[in-house]
């Protein structure tokens, strides 16, 4: 009735490298699940906690995403505020800002996500294009 096809592999994918694992402690973990969800969190982290490393490495790159969040931000802000005062076409600068500050809110909320996800597993996260520079601040 049904034909054994070799579509389906349940082996694992040998193209993907193995997650880089920094943390088996849950206690850990949970404290890197934190620091990267909140910045002001992960601020605190970087001075108070000088024992662990992996708490360090999740609170540096989640320090250097809203560091990265913010001052995308204030250049939105500025640009739609110089932008918009010209007559005329200035509201439609406004919303063009508004509309790529809204985009990058929503890449920062998968990034975060992401780096929760990774951090509450016990794996390393590095942030795209940027995160290999912020590792310099471990």
């Amino acid at each position: 009735m049904f034909e054994e096809t070799d579509q389906y592999s349940w082996e694992e994918d040998e193209r993907l490298p193995p997650p880089n694992i920094i943390s088996t402690s849950q206690a850990i973990n949970l404290t890197c699940t934190l620091a990267a969800l909140s910045m002001l969190f992960a601020l605190f982290l970087c001075f108070a906690d000088q024992r662990s490393r992996a708490v360090r490495r999740v609170a540096v790159q989640s320090v250097g995403l809203g560091a990265l969040h913010l001052a995308a931000g204030m250049l939105c802000w500025i640009l739609s505020a110089v932008f918009g005062a010209i007559p005329l076409v200035g509201f439609w600068f406004f919303v063009l800002f508004l509309i790529a500050f809204l985009l990058m809110c929503g890449l920062v909320a998968v990034l975060r996500v992401r780096m929760m996800l990774r951090a509450y597993r016990g794996e390393a996260f590095v942030l795209p294009y940027v995160g290999e520079r912020l590792r310099a601040f471990e």
